[in-house]
């Protein structure tokens, strides 16, 4: 008996619909790539409601075309922390850690590194990036320190705010400082207590960007490292956000800053 026809061969009603999902994901997911890695615009974005489509792309699908020319990286980011410990029944101030290039480690020699090899170096750009735009007065708030007391968060939110004055626009860029001030200090927070004890309730943080050098001096032995830019920041109080997972980060973090 003759099998039939390829023709006449007909796929179940589950395999077609798995097909047509699997397409319209295909699609999709095509769709979003073009509007990540296009050069910004808020109209095409918001073709996508809400938050969605940063949803989709981060952490798993993000991408963007800034290590190519005309604008491609060419600085690193520097993100150092330390805390106040307790030393044979006293208080002392830590050794300052790198933690960007402390979690670097786990690019080097690594083909496909993970996500948490750059969420220092990705934390201090933002960080940097939002103290940049703000005014002088605000910045003299961010450079003095706020640490004592349950309430020292909201006592500097508040003097960040009374330095914006009227202004809407640095009422904006306050807002957005304050939102990476939290992350930043929270990240700050687990570093200290992992390195120097659970009991560390003071930290300092110290965010800065430090240029290549100039492509056409690369190969200039007495070319000179650039100077680091600052953005100064006062002691802080451990703070930590809803859902952190210390110990997960610890045994990580542990374990790059012990490697020599």
């Amino acid at each position: 008996m003759s099998s039939p026809s390829p023709r006449l061969m007909r796929r179940r009603p589950v395999v077609r619909v798995v097909l047509v999902l699997v397409s319209l994901i295909a699609a999709w997911h095509i769709f979003a790539q073009l509007l990540w890695i296009a050069p910004y615009s808020a109209a095409m974005r918001s073709i996508v409601p809400g938050n969605f489509l940063t949803s989709w792309q981060i952490p798993f699908f993000g991408q963007s075309w800034s290590v190519f020319a005309p604008d491609p990286i060419n600085g690193n980011y520097h993100f150092y922390i330390r805390g106040i410990e307790t030393v044979d029944g006293k208080q002392q101030n830590s050794e300052w850690i790198d933690a960007a290039d402390t979690e670097l480690k786990l690019s080097r020699h690594n083909l496909l590194p993970p996500r948490a090899a750059g969420l220092a170096n990705e934390q201090a750009s933002k960080y940097r990036d939002a103290y940049g735009k703000l005014t002088a007065d605000q910045q003299k708030v961010v450079e003095a320190n706020y640490y004592t007391g349950d309430n020292w968060k909201s006592r500097f939110e508040a003097a960040l705010y009374a330095a914006s004055g009227d202004d809407a626009t640095a009422k904006a860029n306050a807002n957005t400082f304050i939102t990476q001030h939290a992350f930043t200090t929270a990240y700050a927070t687990q570093v200290a207590k992992t390195m120097w004890g659970e009991d560390v309730d003071t930290i300092r943080f110290a965010v800065s960007r430090q240029n290549a050098v100039p492509f056409d001096k690369r190969n200039d032995p007495k070319a000179k490292d650039e100077p680091e830019q600052w953005s100064p920041t006062g002691w802080r109080g451990a703070f930590v956000m809803p859902g952190q997972s210390h110990e997960d980060f610890a045994d990580t973090f542990k374990k790059l800053a012990e490697e020599k």
